[in-house]
């Protein structure tokens, strides 16, 4: 039964799948209006047609978070379509793997203008939206990496300790104006980019035999089992609720105790 967000405006990017859309499926469930903003329209489409078969409430957006003025605008959507905004979840990001060597400028531009770039523009517009109303949550999606490194990710991790960054200084500044910010680091998650990209890479690059870097790294989760989509949406309901209230400035480790900090 709807509760936790009940009446509330949500944005989340890279709603169309994985971590995003379990997310803006979550938010929905608990009474949330969801603007469902990707690169792919008609994954965000789909996303909608299913919350809207549910019961909830959702509008599909196409966005690059890598374009100020497409973020700005899809700001402008969501007040459109729902009113003003209560909570922002800034999940948008690629990844990729590379020996140290081989890594490229591009690779790296590429990571930043979508991982960093894109969590600033979505902080920089919400608090726009935010500071004059006295409220507000945003919740970015960093990683495990943005708070300890990994080999044959230089870029990645760059990048999500960035995210870090950003979150801890936009919180500072926005506490004032009842804005809160905080940030997520997912560990080993069951999605798209883990199996089909990173997966494949990392064991080339770690030269595996007999096993996959996927099945060695939750081997050594302590909580004995991968991540699923559900439970970073879970997290991000809970920072972005009223329980929450007194919550600003935090990177939540969510990754079954792989990160104890």
């Amino acid at each position: 039964m709807p509760n936790g967000l009940q009446d509330q405006v949500a944005i989340v990017t890279g709603a169309g799948r994985g971590i995003g859309q379990a997310i803006a499926e979550r938010f929905a469930a608990e009474g949330a209006a969801v603007l469902a903003a990707d690169l792919d329209s008609a994954a965000a489409g789909a996303v909608v047609a299913g919350i809207m078969q549910a019961g909830g409430r959702a509008a599909a957006h196409r966005a690059d978070v890598r374009l100020e003025a497409q973020v700005a605008a899809m700001f402008d959507a969501a007040e459109q379509a729902f009113g003003p905004v209560d909570v922002v979840v800034n999940n948008a990001g690629i990844g990729g793997a590379a020996a140290l060597d081989d890594q490229t400028v591009q690779a790296w531009d590429d990571m930043f203008a979508v991982n960093v770039r894109g969590v600033f523009l979505g902080v920089k517009h919400a608090a726009r939206r935010m500071r004059p109303r006295g409220r507000g949550v945003v919740v970015n999606l960093a990683s495990a990496a943005g708070k300890v490194g990994r080999p044959y990710m230089t870029c990645y991790v760059a990048a999500k300790h960035a995210v870090v960054g950003i979150t801890r200084a936009a919180a500072l500044e926005l506490a004032p104006h009842g804005v809160r910010v905080v940030a997520l680091c997912p560990g080993i998650v069951d999605t798209r980019l883990w199996r089909e990209d990173l997966n494949p890479d990392l064991t080339e690059l770690e030269q595996r035999r007999g096993e996959t870097a996927w099945d060695a790294r939750v081997a050594g989760i302590p909580m004995g089992r991968h991540q699923l989509p559900a439970d970073v949406a879970n997290a991000a309901f809970l920072l972005a609720s009223a329980d929450a209230s007194y919550v600003t400035g935090i990177s939540l480790s969510v990754d079954g105790g792989m990160v104890l900090h």
